[in-house]
């Protein structure tokens, strides 16, 4: 018996070992002897699956099975994804253009009466969804919490006053089309209780065009719509958005990391101190940064920076954390034809200023 036993395991093992060669020597010779043409036909292969859901009877699962393909497209190392090349086909799903954000929070502002700055924590929500799905027009909605303390004591010992907390909405419209062009506007509204409760509100914009690829160069701006006046202990103040607009660019690299930098000008800003005001500032220079960098399928590191000179009266805003994607497609989720152009409003895009009243 102990032979027979042998003799069963040595022919299973045989066909085994057999079936399993035959295939792995097969895929091997296709993808050593072409290795560029097997990515291609991986790309074909996948752009093809979008055409084969429309014979089907059901139209949702039409829709499902395109969904599928382009969340599946692989990424090879010679294919460029980093373009409005990929937009389409695509059957837009709420899941795809739903993102949330966990992350530190850092400002520093003309409205902190030159004695104060902040650091904590930030969550936002940021979703997109279409309008006219074949122009491309969409709409995108996002709000925002940011909870700091106070970085500095001086209101502390002053006012009574140890933190900060803000709540910013984002409405707006966006379109991509397949020409390259990148536009977004909206409406930014802040809500926050500082040393009074303020609401303010500012319009913002950016138009940009990819001119190949991998680059996008444009124009972005923030316009001031609602000032509010409230307390600093005794003296009343008036805080207002400051207008301000820069030229942008942002390179995206084929692992689909992306960072921008942009340089303009914002209009004057006061000088006013606690302890005394300055002459009011010209107006003045502008610059910051973002960055994109998926760290998997589902998570991408994602900041901004935005400062405004000089930096003893100006803005030094930052925050940096992790965008999370609870249905996968964080490493394309930029090329959504839905993704919200614009990203919802922080201290990085709506820089407030103060006047004694």
């Amino acid at each position: 018996m102990p032979n027979g036993f042998a003799t069963l395991h040595r022919i299973a093992r045989q066909l085994s070992v057999r079936t399993l060669s035959r295939g792995a020597i097969l895929a091997a010779l296709l993808t050593a002897n072409s290795p560029a043409i097997a990515e291609d036909d991986l790309m074909n292969a996948a752009s093809s699956r979008y055409d084969e859901p429309a014979s089907q009877s059901s139209p949702l699962l039409a829709d499902s099975a395109i969904v599928d393909a382009y969340a599946e497209l692989p990424i090879g190392e010679d294919v460029d994804l980093a373009s409005h090349e990929i937009y389409a086909p695509y059957a837009w799903n709420w899941r795809d253009t739903l993102s949330l954000f966990v992350g530190y929070e850092g400002s520093k502002q003309p409205q902190d009466f030159g004695v104060n700055a902040h650091f904590g924590g930030r969550s936002h929500l940021n979703f997109g969804m279409p309008v006219l799905e074949e122009a491309g027009l969409g709409l995108q909605m996002g709000t925002a919490i940011n909870a700091t303390a106070n970085a500095v004591q001086v209101n502390d010992r002053l006012i009574d006053n140890s933190s900060r907390t803000q709540s910013f909405t984002t409405v707006g419209l966006f379109q991509r089309t397949d020409a390259g062009l990148v536009w977004g506007l909206g409406y930014d509204f802040l809500y926050q209780e500082y040393y009074d409760n303020f609401t303010l509100g500012q319009y913002r914009g950016r138009l940009g065009w990819q001119v190949s690829p991998a680059n996008e160069f444009g124009v972005q701006a923030a316009i001031r719509d609602n000032n509010d006046a409230g307390q600093y202990g005794a003296v009343t103040v008036l805080l207002r958005p400051i207008t301000q607009g820069s030229v942008y660019a942002r390179h995206t690299w084929k692992n689909q990391a992306a960072i921008g930098c942009w340089v303009g000008v914002a209009e004057g800003h006061s000088e006013a101190n606690v302890l005394g005001d300055y002459p009011p500032q010209d107006e003045c220079l502008v610059f910051g940064s973002d960055l994109y960098v998926p760290l998997g399928d589902y998570v991408a590191l994602f900041g901004e920076s935005n400062f405004m000179t000089p930096v003893d009266t100006g803005a030094v805003d930052a925050y940096l954390g992790v965008e999370i994607h609870p249905w996968g497609g964080a490493r394309l989720a930029r090329h959504n034809p839905f993704a919200p152009v614009l990203p919802v409003a922080n201290n990085t895009s709506m820089t407030v200023d103060l006047l004694r009243r």
